[in-house]
């Protein structure tokens, strides 16, 4: 599929309004570590996306996804020692006075939850 069809695919599915980068798209098809490779296989130095901070498909990463996906894939609304052990992991990581978290799915989630709580 060439670029300009996976551009009028996705304008189809996800609306033209959805944000893109740059003005000629990269077809980005697979990550490893801190590079991000495109259909024609150059590859990019990934200083942008969510990952970064380990890299694209880190073996850790994605055994411990394969691991949990494995034993249960729910979210946090449920009795589960597995969140409790990560929210306890991630107070730990901060100040006294922080002593609890509240999970969230999406941006929109978090902002109604910070606002309720303000």
């Amino acid at each position: 599929m060439t670029d300009t069809e996976l551009i009028a695919r996705r304008d189809r599915l996800m609306g033209t309004k959805t944000p893109i980068f740059y003005d000629n798209p990269i077809h980005i098809v697979r990550g490893d570590g801190v590079w991000m490779y495109d259909s024609k296989g150059d590859r990019y130095l990934d200083l942008y996306n969510n990952v970064p901070c380990v890299g694209h498909c880190h073996p850790h990463v994605v055994k411990a996804m394969q691991d949990q996906a494995g034993t249960l894939n729910v979210h946090s609304r449920y009795l589960h020692e597995g969140v409790l052990d990560y929210a306890q992991r991630l107070v730990d990581c901060h100040a006294d006075s922080l002593s609890s978290v509240i999970f969230t799915c999406t941006g929109t989630e978090a902002n109604e939850v910070a606002m309720s709580m303000a």
